[in-house]
């Protein structure tokens, strides 16, 4: 939930920084802040403050001010603590930023009347979903910065180009403004080590190689 003025005055005694030299990665905390009522609910809700205070990761730095963010549920404080509830809402976080980038960026439509049809197109966009995720990781390694995936798709995927058929190839010449961040993203993919796998029966699947930095992406 985003803070507002109401919101502000009640955490404003509980944001600042402990005394002594800050850890080299920064703290956080929650603080139970009670319940809490909108003038447009019908109930009041537990409120619970989330206080984030971490380095800049370029310059290593703390900010001015720390972070800070507003959880609002209904789970009593005696079933889950608030820092289990942050855990557990991130997780639902992260899967609701990723539905959101695939329906985004991939825009699947299940036209097909038939379940079989609409099954295949949604496998296919999945798959092309997760090397749009593996490819933006790479590029966001090799630039030191991060890519949300419709810049991604609109800077990297869909820029301009021109297709030149010589011999019997078919050559790609992409528009000159995308040629930097091409040469980054076809230089990490050129060095990658993959180990293939010895066939087996009914073996549909290769997982991409360990160093493809499949992990969680935590975005506020």
């Amino acid at each position: 939930m985003k803070s507002n003025t109401k919101l502000d005055a009640l955490a404003a005694e509980h944001i600042h920084r402990p005394p002594g030299r800050p850890p080299q990665n920064g703290y956080e905390y929650t603080v139970e802040l009670g319940n809490y009522q909108a003038d447009s609910w019908k109930h009041a809700q537990r409120l619970i403050l989330v206080v984030v205070d971490q380095p800049d990761s370029t310059t290593g730095q703390l900010n001015l001010m720390p972070r800070w963010f507003f959880l609002v549920t209904n789970w009593e404080e005696e079933s889950r603590d608030a820092d289990t509830l942050l855990a557990h809402y991130r997780k639902r976080g992260t899967f609701e930023d990723r539905l959101g980038e695939f329906n985004e960026s991939i825009g699947v439509h299940l036209s097909s009347q038939g379940f079989k049809a609409n099954e295949v197109t949604m496998l296919l966009a999945l798959l092309a979903f997760n090397l749009n995720t593996i490819c933006r990781n790479e590029l966001e390694d090799a630039v030191g910065g991060g890519w949300d995936m419709r810049r991604f798709v609109g800077s990297v995927l869909k820029v301009g180009g021109r297709m030149v058929k010589h011999s019997r190839r078919l050559i790609l010449r992409i528009a000159e403004s995308a040629e930097p961040l091409w040469s980054m993203l076809t230089e990490r993919l050129e060095g990658w080590q993959v180990t293939l796998p010895k066939p087996s029966v009914g073996q549909s699947f290769l997982p991409p190689p360990d160093h493809a930095h499949l992990r969680g992406v935590l975005r506020q």
